[in-house]
């Protein structure tokens, strides 16, 4: 970890103003975030695994994320492995043709009773390669949110169908506009982050909490389908799942976060066949 320099607090100082404001920000992902002491920033490195059309998105990801006062993630360029395997206290973000699984992206992150101690984001060429996806916006707005949950993140907003907002972390089918963060979402990694220690709770299950210690250790892979996720215990208001659990054991879960392309979703299941398609 590294302390927070007389410029990022400076820019704290505005980010707690905004806080102070009636519509400050509410969207964290439960209650899960890496564990950080006051005063200092996240520093885990996102390691960026991607071929050559995905760098330009993670490398513009990585600065607006790094804009906030609690994060100064240095980016590395790795080695391709498009199963993305865990790597604890990092980031991994990898590329592939998954296949028509029906999501765009997917974040996950290793979790320690409710303490982030691993993440990863994996972007699926198969869609990213069809003219509907393949473009500007719907890159930079799935690496960013992607790489957004991987802090501990959620949605600003879920109705599919909608675009209220500006945020990358926005759940929409109208991309154009949201491909950063805004100010809610670097207020809500103040809220998170401004004095905390680690995640809160026990949440999903009784387990110990984690220390994000043994940087380097490889932790398993998540795999492509909702079979390899686990269980589903988020759902959108039609029903389908779009955050998933895993039991690892000994109090460790892997919890995934899933984009789904508009009209698509798990097994067949198309949700958003009303919503806007592209």
């Amino acid at each position: 970890m590294k302390r927070i320099t007389k410029t990022k607090f400076a820019a704290m100082a505005g980010i707690a103003a905004a806080i102070a404001l009636p519509a400050a920000a509410n969207h964290s992902w439960a209650d899960y975030k890496w564990e950080l002491a006051a005063g200092e920033q996240l520093t885990m490195p996102v390691i960026d695994n991607t071929g050559a059309s995905w760098v330009g998105y993670v490398e513009t990801a990585v600065g607006d994320w790094n804009a906030s006062p609690y994060i100064e993630a240095p980016y590395q360029r790795g080695s391709a492995d498009p199963s993305c395997p865990y790597v604890r206290s990092t980031i991994q973000v990898c590329n592939d043709d998954y296949g028509a699984t029906g999501w765009l992206g997917i974040a996950s992150i290793t979790i320690s009773g409710s303490t982030i101690t691993a993440g990863v984001t994996k972007l699926n060429d198969n869609y990213f390669t069809r003219p509907n996806y393949n473009n500007f916006s719907w890159r930079q707005l799935v690496t960013c949110q992607e790489i957004g949950h991987d802090y501990g993140l959620g949605h600003q907003n879920e109705n599919f169908s909608t675009d209220l907002t500006t945020s990358c972390m926005e759940y929409t089918s109208l991309p154009e506009g949201n491909e950063h963060p805004d100010q809610h979402d670097y207020d809500q990694l103040a809220i998170m982050y401004g004095g905390s220690t680690g995640g809160g709770g026990t949440k999903p299950g009784n387990g110990k909490g984690g220390n994000g210690g043994g940087r380097g250790k490889k932790l398993g892979v998540v795999g492509d389908t909702p079979a390899n996720w686990g269980r589903a215990v988020e759902f959108d208001a039609k029903g389908v799942p779009f955050v998933f659990i895993r039991d690892e054991g000994d109090g460790d879960f892997v919890v995934t976060h899933v984009t789904w392309a508009p009209g698509e979703g798990p097994r067949g299941n198309r949700p958003h066949d009303d919503d806007h398609d592209h």
